[in-house]
């Protein structure tokens, strides 16, 4: 609905056409539509946030790349020690990404469970 409003089509359009196709009341969308400042951030957030965690890991990547160099090339070992340290803090937080990333992929099947179940409540 946030899609459809925002290329400029009337709300009460929009209603209409999506109570339609997925066989729910046009009053329960306009309580979703009443409720989007609850909801609206949260989407528009995982959006933001699929960007973020590519340039983030990619930034994890380059700084474990210069710290397996600096262990390689490095001539003592509180270099090797302080390179290996930056490779395990990397490696947590790649750790911690990717869970997040997890989440954010079970969030969109749990949504598409759930237009398939509205689907088939309306064919069914």
């Amino acid at each position: 609905m946030l899609d459809a409003v925002s290329t400029g089509l009337h709300p009460s359009a929009v209603v209409s056409q999506l109570a339609s196709k997925y066989g729910i009341s046009e009053r329960a969308l306009w309580s979703d539509w009443e409720r989007r400042r609850g909801w609206v951030p949260f989407v528009l957030g995982l959006g933001k946030f699929a960007g973020f965690a590519e340039e983030v890991g990619q930034k994890l990547d380059a700084v474990q790349r210069a710290a397996w160099s600096l262990y390689l090339k490095a001539s003592n070992d509180s270099a090797r020690v302080g390179a290996l340290r930056t490779v395990l803090e990397t490696l947590g937080l790649h750790s911690e990404l990717v869970q997040m990333k997890e989440v954010a992929e079970r969030l969109e099947k749990l949504e598409e469970t759930v237009k398939r179940q509205n689907r088939a409540r309306r064919f069914g």
